[in-house]
């Protein structure tokens, strides 16, 4: 038989050619979307191979098993985000509150970078039996929250925040400040939907929150940053403070 020009010849049994050299990188982030939407548990091979439109004999080619796609995903997925998220704890700047404001800002541009993360942490570590809980409290939580707790006691013994405050409890808000406009984009979309359908008045009043609501895009990431930082910044100053 003729081979028509663009006509690709037949795969052979074994390893998979060089042209599909980016094709490992294609299942993981087919693994992680579909975690992400269906939670680890519910996801099958056969669901991942048909997002990633590969076959899920080539997925097993690669990956071998279920198990050891999550491992896989846990270590060239989930841990490069953490050591972006934490770097800037690990070399703090000589003020407190600039250390803790560079942290959170960075921590708001990684999860608009990587959108799957705060859905796949909503399923698989902030609900009961999460697969992905105990791992996150030892390579994330057990690294952040000291470091942030340290940080902001020696912001507020440093008079750089207010120190009516408690320290925990104030980690504990910064970081659903930051994470929750992320994890929450879906729901804002349709809030946002439902509002923004009124008088000319109405829709100027909220053009602002509005682009906020959308999910990780150029400016609306910026307004989301830029709006929440200056939140978090007038919740931590010092009641009739000047600067």
């Amino acid at each position: 038989m003729v081979k028509t020009a663009g006509q690709r010849k037949p795969r052979r049994p074994g390893r998979p050619p060089a042209d599909d050299a980016d094709l490992r990188a294609r299942v993981l982030d087919a693994a992680i979307a579909c975690f992400a939407e269906r939670g680890i548990a519910a996801t099958t091979l056969r669901a991942i191979a048909k997002s990633a439109g590969v076959t899920p004999a080539l997925l097993h080619y690669y990956f071998t098993s279920k198990e050891k796609l999550v491992e896989i995903v846990l270590e060239e997925r989930i841990a490069p985000f953490v050591a972006v998220s934490v770097a800037p704890l690990l070399k703090p700047l000589p003020s407190p509150r600039a250390t803790l404001l560079r942290f959170l800002e960075r921590h708001m541009r990684n999860l608009a970078a990587n959108p799957w993360m705060p859905r796949l942490m909503v399923r698989e570590v902030l609900s009961e039996g999460g697969s992905l809980r105990r791992h996150m409290q030892a390579q994330f939580s057990l690294v952040l929250a000291p470091k942030m707790l340290m940080l902001i006691a020696s912001a507020q013994r440093r008079g750089e925040i207010r120190d009516d405050l408690n320290p925990l409890l104030t980690g504990l808000s910064l970081v659903s400040l930051v994470v929750f406009p992320f994890a929450a984009a879906p729901l804002w979309r349709d809030v946002a939907a439902s509002m923004f359908g009124g008088t000319p008045e109405f829709e100027a009043r909220f053009a602002q929150q509005r682009r906020m609501t959308v999910e990780a895009s150029g400016t609306d990431v910026e307004a989301v940053i830029e709006h929440t930082l200056t939140l978090i910044d007038s919740v931590l100053e010092k009641p009739h403070a000047k600067r």
